[in-house]
Parts: structure tokens; sequence; C-alpha cells
């Protein structure tokens, strides 16, 4: 007898068990079929004195749609260079797939690391710098199919653009990375996949439309080019335009793939792609866009839709990636993967928004009158162009050694990024003002005034910006050699040994002559871990490495502040079940860093910009538990649980929540619902002792320093349906912030603060062929 699940989990399971009892056995590690009462219920009769008892049989199930419906992978290269199950990685390793991004109708970067465990963010501006965080630490290790990518989303990054419709999925190594990266940042690294060719024909489309006017389109088609599908393709479109909830805001979103693969023999196959993508808000602002305080030292309590920013305000991204790839088997043992991309990011700032910011004398003016006065337009333009060129070399094998068998890597990576930044001149205007600025910064003492902040922004102010023929330059380089060997000294004892030497080197010129560098080379950077097998379904691991982070905050001498430094361990528990379907995984961290950069009071730089200085350092501790995967054939689950502690801060303010809790699922009921599939999930973060900083709470709309504040914890809901119209066809609803909580994404920068989303919902039409 074969069960099937319902169609809208695409999970076969074949075998004389249902799914339940399948899992029950599995965990078990019992036959159910042994026993009279689950043979009868699977079809068999029941044994009495006429009937001959025959011998236990087990019958083993697979899932036929694993990997593709599932909410966890098979196996993963992002954390050692070799390719390891979950529970054979000694570290934290996070995968979203194409089903969850699907379920969760997820379409950028800042959505895809909401769903992960462990991973927090604060923005700075809506539509420009957003923080991802793991563990205490910003992330800033990004990577797209294994190569270095200048991810961050920043003024200047290539966050912004990410288009999550291009990318099959997302793996998150949580903790520090170096052995491949070669900066060991002790957050998290960040590793986008591509969507690639298949040999079959194939694709899907899909229209969505949601609250705020959100209208979005895709289409994906893979077409063989050759009958036998040796040469093949894949291309990939999508587009987006809506408003926002925050007054004056919209956003439009482009993105296109076309991907190629060519078997030119049985052992080698070629590659090459390009893709674009794009982004650009409207309405986005330069800092927090609501304030914590009024002028009079008050609290504020403004409706989460105010945003003064003038209609012009706007921030503009596009990369373009060419890539390629060579890789070849030598046999079944060893296989040579030669990757290569260029990347150039091109962003634009032109930005407007009234906000508290740098008086004179140490002192932070600028926070609005409960009357509607108070207010100060500040305005800012910049644009950089970015050039990032990867390769990346790996040769992987086994080797036979003391009667066993091993797994080793080597491999040489190697990043070039040129950053370069022309100089602006500006004018901020009005119908009675007009003030000019060399560096195109207009704070609170050069801003203009906006006469009634509860009307929004004058009409008439206006800012101009034009080129003066000089510009900055940036060159960082990365590259080393690295190489790994996991060791099965015996059955249940593995041990992975690596290291990574590198060489850093960063050169920058200013528009004004300006000259810094800096350079390190021979880091060493070792690898240890450790994976001991309890049974066929637990293991316990440990593992070390240690930190080489540069950093581009400059001091108030305009030199760079010292690389970043430390060690990082992590020792914990995971469980797989069902061919490593379901995983789970409980961990301990603890990471040292020294030398971070913190606010050098109200240092400047020689540009004009804020000063750091190297801080003493920070040293966290914590817990993570994570599960993804599917506990039955058509019950999908991913969550985790965090818990961190700081053991020693020197920073510019917590911005991590003590305990995080994040939860998705989905359940196909089958039956007489067997069109449908239900879900939804939570996420959830404690409260934050967090700081206001560099401006506080005012005392007659003047503040000279930080205010300790507390960030308010909060949980959102979401819940989503999809029903199958056809076997190919689907209409999916999805609720976000199910109970319409009010909550921030930032709280206490410049004294300001930033609105989450409220309510809000999506239905989408999608289809297959």
């Amino acid at each position: 007898m074969t069960y099937r699940a319902s169609k809208a989990t695409g999970n076969v399971f074949h075998g004389s068990r249902t799914p339940l009892a399948a899992a029950i056995a599995a965990t078990l590690g019992g036959c159910l079929l042994s026993t009279p009462a689950l043979a009868q219920s699977a079809g068999a009769e029941t044994p009495d004195d006429s009937t001959t008892v025959l011998a236990p049989v087990t019958v083993q199930g697979t899932y036929q749609g694993y990997p593709s419906r599932s909410y966890t992978v098979s196996e993963t290269s992002s954390a050692t260079g070799l390719s390891l199950s979950q529970r054979e990685t000694p570290q934290s390793v996070t995968s979203l797939t194409r089903q969850q991004l699907d379920d969760r109708q997820v379409v950028n970067i800042a959505q895809a690391l909401e769903l992960t465990p462990g991973v927090t963010s604060n923005e700075t501006e809506v539509g420009g710098r957003t923080a991802f965080r793991a563990r205490g630490y910003d992330i800033s290790n990004w990577k797209v199919d294994g190569l270095q990518f200048p991810g961050g989303s920043d003024f200047s990054g290539g966050g912004n653009a990410l288009n999550m419709d291009l990318y099959e999925r997302v793996d998150i190594v949580r903790g520090a990375n170096g052995l491949l990266g070669g900066t060991g940042d002790p957050s998290a690294t960040v590793d986008l996949i591509r969507k690639r060719p298949q040999k079959t024909f194939g694709g899907s489309a899909y229209g969505r439309y949601g609250r705020w006017d959100q209208r979005r389109i895709g289409a994906d088609l893979n077409v063989p080019l050759t009958e036998d599908g040796s040469v093949r393709s894949r291309f990939v479109i999508t587009q987006q335009e809506g408003n926002a909830f925050r007054d004056n805001e919209s956003t439009r979103a482009r993105a296109a793939l076309a991907n190629f693969e060519a078997d030119v023999t049985e052992d080698t196959t070629l590659g090459l792609g390009y893709q674009y993508e794009y982004n650009k808000t409207f309405g986005a602002g330069w800092g927090a866009n609501v304030p914590i305080w009024y002028a009079d030292g008050e609290k504020a309590d403004l409706s989460r839709s105010t945003n003064l920013a003038p209609d012009w305000s706007y921030g503009e991204y596009q990369t373009d990636t060419v890539f390629g790839s060579v890789s070849h088997r030598f046999n079944e043992d060893w296989t040579l993967d030669v990757r290569a991309a260029q990347s150039d990011t091109e962003a634009v700032n032109h930005r407007g928004l009234a906000k508290v910011n740098r008086g004179g004398g140490g002192t932070f003016i600028g926070y609005w009158d409960q009357d509607g006065s108070g207010a100060i337009l500040n305005g800012l333009h910049n644009s950089t162009d970015t050039r990032t060129r990867s390769v990346r070399v790996d040769l992987d094998g086994v080797y036979d050694l003391f009667g066993r068998e091993h797994e080793v890597m080597v491999g040489y990576n190697d990043s070039r990024t040129v950053e370069r930044s022309p100089e602006y001149s500006c004018t901020m205007s009005s119908a009675t003002a007009s003030v000019d600025s060399s560096r195109c910064m207009y704070r609170a003492t050069n801003g203009l005034p906006i006469s009634d902040w509860r009307n929004g922004v004058d009409g008439d102010i206006d800012l101009d910006a034009s080129r003066t023929g000089r510009s900055g330059k940036t060159v960082t380089r990365l590259r080393g050699l690295y190489a790994a060997t996991r060791l099965n000294v015996t059955e249940p004892l593995s041990i992975i040994l690596g290291a990574r030497t590198s060489n850093y080197k960063t050169v920058s010129d200013s528009a004004s002559g300006d000259h810094t560098s800096r350079s390190e080379d021979g880091v060493f950077t070792p690898y240890a871990g450790v994976v001991y097998d309890l049974s066929d379904n637990y293991s316990v691991y440990a593992s070390y490495t240690n930190q080489f982070t540069p950093q581009s905050e400059e001091t108030s001498s305009g030199s760079m502040v010292e690389p970043i430094k430390g060690e990082s361990y992590e020792t914990g528990i995971k469980g797989a079940w069902f061919d490593g379907r379901l995983n789970a995984s409980a961990a301990y961290f603890r990471t040292k860093q020294e030398n971070t950069a913190v606010r050098d009071g109200a240092s400047l730089t020689p540009t004009g910009d804020q000063a750091y200085t190297a801080g003493t350092g920070n040293e966290t501790e914590g817990l993570d538990v994570e599960v993804a995967g599917a506990i039955t054939p058509n019950w999908n689950v991913y969550g985790g649980y965090t818990y961190l502690h700081f053991r020693r801060v020197d920073s510019d303010g917590r911005s991590d929540p003590s305990h995080l809790f994040k939860l998705s699922t989905t359940y196909a009921p089958g039956g007489s619902l067997n069109r449908w599939t239900f879900g939804g999930g939570v996420y959830a973060q404690s409260h934050i002792d967090a700081v206001s900083g560099p401006a506080g709470q005012p005392s007659n709309g003047v503040s000279t320093g930080p205010t300790d504040v507390k960030w308010p914890g909060y949980a959102i809901w979401n819940a989503m349906a999809r029903y199958d119209i056809t076997d190919a066809t689907s209409l999916t609803v999805n609720v976000d912030n199910l109970f319409d909580q009010h909550y921030y994404t930032r709280y206490g920068f410049y004294a300001g603060a930033i609105y989450g989303n409220p309510r809000s919902a999506s239905v989408t039409l999608r289809t297959h062929f």
C-alpha cells in the first residue's frame, strides 16, 4: 500500500507505514509493523489461532519531493568548505530553502534574515542603512555562491538591491567563519545560492497584490538548449512597485537572471551568467524618522505614518553581476571547482529628513516643539560606484589513511573591491533662503527650518547637487590560502582541522587628497572541530576559531581603527531524523573581541564625519536552539530560540535582545482538505536596555549627551493559507503582523525611532509548468 501526502506539500511517502507511524518508528528505532494493531492499520491481517505468523518485515520509506519542498537541506559546504550534513558540521548552520521563501513571500534579504534564528536587525533610516546582527555583533561577511560580495545594507553596499527571487536558498553560518572568508566575523556569514539551470524544461510564474497597493510579478523559466539537457539555461525576471504605510514612501524593485551551463564532457561543466538587481525607495530618510522626545523632554507618541522626508528624497541602488564557473571531476573521489564573479554596484543617496543633529560645542539641537515649530530639514547627497572582483578555486576529495576514508579540501580565494565616491557641491533652498554646502551635508546648524512639521515638509524646500570633478577612491584586497580535512578517526568520532593564511590591504585617497593605507600579511586563522556520534540520531560537537576583521571607521586623525581580533568557541548537541529531513540542535557559544570601533565623543574626522576610536572590546556568550525540517511528510517546521548575554560591553549602546524566539510552520491536513496548506509563525524578542546616542533626552530643546532608554520587546504573529486550484496552480493569502502590534525596528539613534510595519495582507497567484 502507498500513502501520499497532499499535493500542497509535494512530498510523497512510499511504504506500508503511515507518515506518523514512520516518524515514530524512525525516532524510537522500532519496527511498528511488528505489532498486530499497527500491522492491521497498514492493511495486514491480525494473527490468530488459524494464521501463520511470519517474521516481521521492515519497509523503508523515502520522501520523493525532498529537498525541493523541504525546510532543510541535505548538506552544505558554507561552514568549512567540506560538503557536510547539518549534523556533521561542528557549528550552527541554518539554511532558508526555496519553499520557506515562497511560503512567507520573502523578496529581500531583510525579510529572509527576519526568519533566521539568532539574527536581529536594526535600521538606521528608512530605505538605507540596516545592521543585521548575530551573537551581539554586526554581520559583515556576505557571499554569493561562496564568493565575497559587498552585501551590506548601507549607503554603498549591494544589500539594498538583493532580490530573493534570483536565489535558490540562503545559508547562514553563525559564529566566526574566517577559514573561508578571511575575515573572522564573530556574528554570522550569509551565503546566497543562485538558481541554477536544470536538464528538463519547466518553470513558474506568479502575481501578487498587497496592502498599500503593493504589486509584484515574477517568472522563472528553465530551458534545456539540447535534447539531453547537456546545454541548459535558466531565466528569472521580477518586478515590484508600491507604496508604504509612511507618508511619501514608495518603492520600485526589479531583477533579472540569465544562467547557462554546459556539460562539455562527462566530467567537466562550464557555467556563465549575468544578473541585474535594482531597488529605489522614495521618501527614504537620513536617520530615524520619528522623534522619541519633544523639545521640552516629554515623550512623543506620533502616528506610524509620520515621515518628515520631502517627496524628492530617495535612495537608489543597482547591482550588475557577471559570473562564471568550471567544475571538473577527475574521478569519483576528486573534484576541482573554479568560480569567479564581477559585481558593479551603483548607489545614489539624495536624502532629506527633519531630525535632531549636532549643534555647536558638543550639543544636539533640532528637537520638535509640540506647537509644530522647531523641526529643521537635514539633507545629504552622495553616490558611490563599487566594483568587486572575486575568484575562488577549490580542490576536494577523499583519501585513505589507517584503513579509513577521510575528506579533504584545499583552496584559494581572492577578492578586490574598488569604491569610487565623486565629490559634490550642494545648495538647499526655499522661497526665502539658500544655503550652500561643499560637502553636501545639512545638519541642524545649516539645514532649513520647517514652518509646521504637523503639515509635513514645506513644498518649496529643495536640494540641488552638482559634481566638483574630484573624487575619492578606496581599494581593498583580501586573498588567502586555506585547507581543511575531516578525519574519520573511528566510526562515531570525526575531527575537522583547518587553517588559513590571509593577506589584507586597503588604500584610501579622499577627494581632498588625504591618503591612508593599512595592510596585514600572513594573518593565520586556525579552525578545529570535533563531532562524536552518540547514536544513529544524536551527536555532540565542539569547535574553535579565531577572528581577524578589518575596520573602515576613521579616527579623528584620519587613520583607520585597528582591526578587530578575538576568539570564538562553540559546543553543542545535534539531532537528525528521517535521513536528515528533520534537524535540531542546541549550542553554547562564547566570543571574545578586542579593538571594536566606538564613537569618539563629539570628535570628527578630517572630512567632517563622526570619528571613532578602538574600544576595549566585547565578550558575549549564549545559547542557540534550532529545529528545521519535516516532522511528517506534510508538516514542516522551522525556528529557534537564542539567549544572549554580554559578559563585557564596550560599544555605543546595546541593540541586541537577551531573548529571541522565531518559529514558522506549515501543515497540509490531507483528506477532504488535501488541497489546503495552512501556516503561521511568530517573531518575538525581549526588551533591550539600549542607549539613545549620541543625542539623548533634551532640556529646553538641547541635549548634551546620550540617555539610557528601554527598547520595548514585542511579538509579531503571521499567518498563511494556500489553496491548490489545480495540481499546478495555487492561491496563497499571507497576513503579517496579524494582531497589528506597535513596535520599533530602531529605538535610540540621535533621539529617534523607526516604527515597524503595521498589519498587512497579500494575495499571490502562482502557477508551475
